[in-house]
């Protein structure tokens, strides 16, 4: 065969080929994307509404073969309320994104007056005047006494309590079935500037108010035995019967307070017991 006719041949398949790719490609290229969010509160909607529409922007055109989710977090991370649950492709052309909305839990007071806005987990969710729920409207656990940092999307930083704060939530909310239904505010106090000297306290719906000395020790634990007090689920020591008279009932949880300390002797024990007497302090 001629060599003319070897290249000639050689250029139709190499053209060919191009305007099969090219085929493809134009058809395998992104034009559409669903977002499906479940949402609790109705500012999230338009919220929602307005996350499709960048990441419709981020994706158009793309083949659809390439495009990977790293563009749709950097896309989230604006809308700090929205968690990525999943990130598929719907060949030929459409992908589809599954989220979910954090709940509001706290409300850390700032400086200025404004609150951070945070999730359970701690994420600031955003920075409002105010310190009510956006989805109903009720009360957030507004936490006081923090030297707090942080921006959006972020998890709260700039006290080194904040972890233990956060553990005592967890654990706290897994005994009440729901922090907010039962605390109103949690206040972080230093009488000193010894890290054993401080206390959360925790001011309950009913009136009874939750003092936690040194809660960085036995963090969970103390957690657990605090709330399950007061619940009245649990004595006053481990070790008691259950003489009813000791736990907790309606009427005590009206006033006085809780406090939760370490075993004097071990530290590795902890103590919980009532006291009728509406002091500020927890000693």
């Amino acid at each position: 065969m001629h060599k003319r006719s070897i290249i000639t041949i050689l250029l139709t398949i190499l053209v060919f080929s191009a305007a099969v790719v090219l085929g493809v490609s134009s058809v395998y290229r992104v034009n559409a994307v669903t977002l499906e969010v479940s949402v609790i509160s109705e500012v999230a909607e338009e919220e929602a509404d307005s996350l499709q529409k960048k990441l419709l922007s981020r994706y158009q055109s793309e083949s659809i073969f390439f495009v990977s989710k790293r563009a749709a977090e950097e896309e989230f991370a604006a809308f700090p309320y929205f968690r990525m649950v999943s990130f598929r492709k719907e060949y030929p052309n459409r992908l589809v994104i599954s989220a979910s909305e954090d709940a509001e839990v706290f409300a850390a007071a700032r400086e200025d007056g404004s609150y951070y806005i945070l999730g359970g987990d701690g994420t600031i969710l955003g920075i409002r005047e105010d310190s009510s729920n956006r989805s109903d409207g009720g009360a957030n656990v507004v936490v006081t006494g923090l030297s707090a940092s942080g921006e959006k999307g972020e998890v709260l930083g700039g006290d080194g309590c904040i972890p233990a704060l956060l553990s005592f939530c967890r654990a706290a909310d897994s005994v009440l079935n729901g922090l907010r239904s039962n605390v109103v505010s949690v206040e972080v106090v230093r009488p000193t500037s010894s890290s054993e000297d401080m206390y959360f306290c925790l001011s309950m719906r009913e009136g009874v108010k939750i003092y936690v000395r040194n809660p960085e020790n036995l963090t969970a634990a103390k957690a657990e035995r605090a709330l399950g007090f007061y619940l009245g689920t649990l004595p006053d020591r481990p070790e008691e019967s259950g003489d009813r008279q000791e736990w907790m009932t309606d009427a005590k949880r009206l006033g006085g307070r809780i406090i939760v300390t370490d075993d004097a002797y071990d530290g590795e024990n902890v103590l919980v017991s009532y006291d009728p007497q509406t002091s500020s302090a927890a000693g």
